[in-house]
């Protein structure tokens, strides 16, 4: 980064006390992008020595991991050695015998923290057997990297949208690939096909092909706002799941995924703005999320609580054409992998501060699991 120190900060930049130039909205975001917090200093936050509860309470710092729910949402003892029993509430994570613990995030991570093990009782989801994008400034995948892409071929266009495998019989993918157009009845089962464990568009034969039963497109889609942008699919058969076809985690309501975090979006979709033909080997880009009161700010107010924005605010990096419907990755602890969101919509591809949009899953998990059983 010793290209970008010590630069002169334009209007739209602020100064970091390191020398690094960040864009103004960064500011109070609550992500430290300054790298010494410079642009979280006054902002009307916590004090020095207290500790910024989930629900913005502060709390003198000697209480975090004191064994009490001292914020009321259980933040200041949710990243402490040991998880503790608290109330209930919009931000705690419930086991299956309705207790409630503070650990944030504790499905699947490896532990036992209910005392029932409901926290790690179907977790055969997110790992990738292999170790090792509609995706603008991405690069190639590797075979079995992304077990849980799929390819939506409509019967006489190719490839038109992405999906998530979410267990052998049902995918997650975005409402807004299966309204009918004046040409195409996109709502209707027989008109798709499914390729699971594909990797090069050009080697479908080389894949599973499977035929869709069923779609279930959410209720309150808004077509104007892609708010509730988010359908199911369940397959005519149970596909048979392998190291190239494996289902990714849904997290629950409570799974936090905070700004900042890097997390991967993968597809392919159109690999520039400007030019019509698809991606033929899946790419994969990394990207951060961005606060959504930020993203709000660069997107004219059209983000809504049940959205997630996700980019490379320099631009270059972005979702595509194509990309719609695909999912982007969470890594979690123990390198488990979570479906965060599923590609909606953007302004353009990889244009400067347009980050991408994306449907947040976490508002959908009851519904999902009404829907599916999953």
């Amino acid at each position: 980064m010793s290209d970008e120190r010590g630069c002169t900060c334009n209007e739209t930049q602020i100064k970091c006390k390191n020398g690094f130039c960040k864009p103004s909205f960064w500011r109070c975001d609550g992500v430290n992008d300054c790298g010494d917090n410079t642009d979280e200093e006054n902002c009307g936050n916590c004090k020095a020595q207290e500790f910024r509860c989930r629900n913005s309470r502060c709390i003198p710092a000697h209480k975090q991991c004191n064994g009490y729910n001292d914020c009321g949402d259980g933040s200041d003892e949710s990243q402490c050695e040991k998880s503790i029993a608290v109330h209930c509430s919009d931000l705690t994570y419930k086991c299956k015998n309705n207790q409630c613990i503070s650990k944030l995030n504790p499905m699947c991570d490896g532990e036992i923290d209910c005392a029932d093990d409901s926290d790690e009782a179907e977790c055969k989801c997110g790992t990738k057997p292999y170790k090792s994008s509609r995706i603008v400034g991405g690069k190639d995948s590797s075979e079995g990297e992304w077990p849980w892409q799929v390819s939506l071929h409509m019967n006489t266009q190719g490839h038109v949208c992405g999906a998530s495998v979410i267990s052998n019989r049902w995918l997650v993918t975005a409402a807004h690939c299966v309204q009918d157009s004046e040409k195409f009845k996109y709502s209707q089962p027989d008109q798709w096909e499914v390729y699971l464990g594909l990797l090069n568009q050009g080697e479908t034969s080389k894949s599973t092909l499977k035929r869709v039963k069923r779609i279930i497109s959410h209720p309150q889609y808004d077509h104007l706002s892609y708010d509730n942008d988010i359908a199911l699919m369940e397959l005519d058969s149970p596909v048979t799941l392998s190291q190239n076809i494996w289902p990714i985690c849904l997290p629950e309501a409570t799974h936090d995924f905070p700004a900042g975090k890097s997390v991967w979006i993968t597809g392919w979709g159109k690999q520039r703005e400007e030019v019509d033909a698809v991606a033929s080997v899946l790419q994969k880009a990394e990207v951060r999320i961005i606060n959504n009161t930020v993203c709000n700010k660069l997107m004219d107010d059209g983000i809504t609580p049940r959205m997630i924005c996700a980019g490379v605010l320099s631009g270059g990096v972005d979702a595509c054409q194509g990309d719609s419907g695909g999912p982007m990755t969470s890594t979690e602890s123990n390198g488990r992998m979570f479906l965060a969101g599923v590609v909606s919509w953007g302004d353009g591809c990889g244009r400067r501060n347009r980050p991408g949009i994306y449907t947040r899953v976490t508002e959908y998990r009851s519904w999902i699991r009404q829907m599916t059983g999953v």
